[in-house]
């Protein structure tokens, strides 16, 4: 006796939600030692494969073989094949391989964005356009200065002369014979 599936009112059938599965385009088999993961190449990409092959490299010894047009063969043997299964591993690879796929599709997609932004840099460098800032105004220099702020400048630099000599005269009071003074200090005060 066959069973009709309930549909929703929109006449579309229901089911259990799916775990996401491997990528159609790559297909792998399993031993006990190691997993060999197929990867086709015009669906995964090139750099994928590679990019996703690079970043198993410190936990499993990877092998690629094929045809670099068509299809690659990642062999994939764990490094320590205790702490790390081959099931593990595969599986691990297919979602850095997902992650490389995705990486690799921004990286083309921005391509002209990075081209124009370097294009605009190297005219910049070499003055052929001004940068689209205007540069920041100069400070004035000394002399430009009004009388009340050098006054302020000199009454700042005599403050800190005096705390200095005060400073040096407390260093000398509390380490009369110089014992805690370094090796230029000491010859400092040798030569005077």
């Amino acid at each position: 006796m066959k069973t009709k599936k309930k549909t929703s009112k929109t006449g579309a059938k229901t089911s259990a939600p799916k775990k996401p599965a491997k990528p159609a385009a790559a297909s792998w088999k399993l031993s006990d030692l190691e997993v060999s993961v197929s990867c086709d190449v015009k669906t995964e990409g090139l750099e994928s494969i590679f990019g996703a092959a690079y970043l198993m490299m410190d936990k499993a010894f990877v092998s690629l073989s094929g045809d670099r047009a068509k299809k690659v063969d990642v062999v994939l043997r764990p490094k320590d094949p205790k702490s790390v299964e081959p099931r593990a591993l595969a599986e691990e690879f297919l979602s850095d391989l997902a992650s490389q796929k995705v990486r690799w599709a921004v990286a083309k997609n921005n391509l002209p964005i990075r081209e124009f932004i370097a294009e605009q840099a190297v005219l910049i460098a070499n003055g052929t356009i001004a940068p689209a800032s205007a540069p920041a105004a100069p400070e004035p220099a000394a002399e430009e200065l009004t009388d009340d702020q050098r006054a302020e400048i000199e009454k700042l630099i005599s403050e800190v002369e005096s705390e200095i000599k005060t400073m040096n005269e407390k260093k000398i009071a509390l380490d009369p014979k110089g014992i805690k003074a370094s090796w230029e200090e000491a010859q400092e005060n040798k030569a005077s």
